[in-house]
C-alpha cells in the first residue's frame, strides 16, 4: 500500500511519482495500439484495463464503495467505462498508425469540451477569453495531427470516411470524458 505512505514520503520522491504518472499518459495510444494489434481492439483493452485494475488494487488497495455516495459510484463508473471502451476501441479498430494518431489526438478534445460543459451545464461564468482558448487548443490538435509535412484536412477526411468507426468512438470518448 505505497499510497498510503504518501503523508510521509518527501516532496522529491512525491514529485517523480507525478512524472511517472504524466510519462506512462503520454503512452497511452502508443501501449494500446501495439497491444491491439497482437491481441485484437476488444481483448487488447480488456487485457490491458485487467492489469492495470490489478496494479491499482496492489497500490493502493480495495477502495471502500460503502464511502462513496451510490449515485456518483454508478453514473462515475458508467461513464469511465463508456469512455474507455470507446478510447481503446478507437485505437483498437485505427486501420493504419496514422489513423491511430489521429483518433488519439481527436480524443484530446476532452479538456476543450470539459470547458465547454462546464459552461453550459454548471452555469460556470466565462469571458470572452473562452473563445480563443479553444481555437488555440484546436489548432494544437491539428498542428499535431499535421507533423513534418503539415495539416491536411482532406487526409484527415479521407481517413473518416475509410474508418468511420474509430474517429466516431474517439469524438465519443472525448465527450464522455468531458461529461
Amino acid at each position: 500500500m505505497l499510497l498510503n505512505a504518501l503523508p510521509t514520503l518527501n516532496r522529491n520522491i512525491s514529485t517523480l511519482i507525478g512524472l511517472t504518472a504524466v510519462i506512462f499518459w503520454s503512452t497511452n495510444v502508443g501501449l494500446m495500439r501495439s497491444v491491439s494489434e497482437s491481441f485484437g481492439a476488444v481483448a487488447g483493452a480488456a487485457l490491458i484495463y485487467s492489469v492495470a485494475s490489478m496494479i491499482l488494487v496492489f497500490m493502493v488497495g480495495m477502495p471502500k464503495f460503502s464511502t462513496i455516495p451510490k449515485s456518483y459510484l454508478w453514473w462515475g463508473s458508467l461513464l469511465f467505462v463508456a469512455y474507455e471502451l470507446c478510447f481503446a476501441l478507437s485505437i483498437g479498430y485505427a486501420q493504419n498508425s496514422r489513423q491511430a494518431i489521429e483518433v488519439g489526438m481527436i480524443n484530446y478534445l476532452w479538456p476543450t469540451f470539459t470547458l465547454l460543459f462546464a459552461i453550459i451545464f454548471n452555469n460556470v461564468k466565462a469571458n470572452i477569453l473562452i473563445i480563443p482558448g479553444c481555437i488555440f487548443a484546436l489548432v494544437g490538435i491539428c498542428w499535431v495531427l499535421g507533423g513534418d509535412t503539415g495539416f491536411d484536412f482532406f487526409q484527415i477526411f479521407t481517413n473518416l470516411k475509410a474508418n468511420p468507426l474509430s474517429y466516431g468512438l474517439a469524438f465519443a470518448a472525448a465527450m464522455l470524458w468531458a461529461a
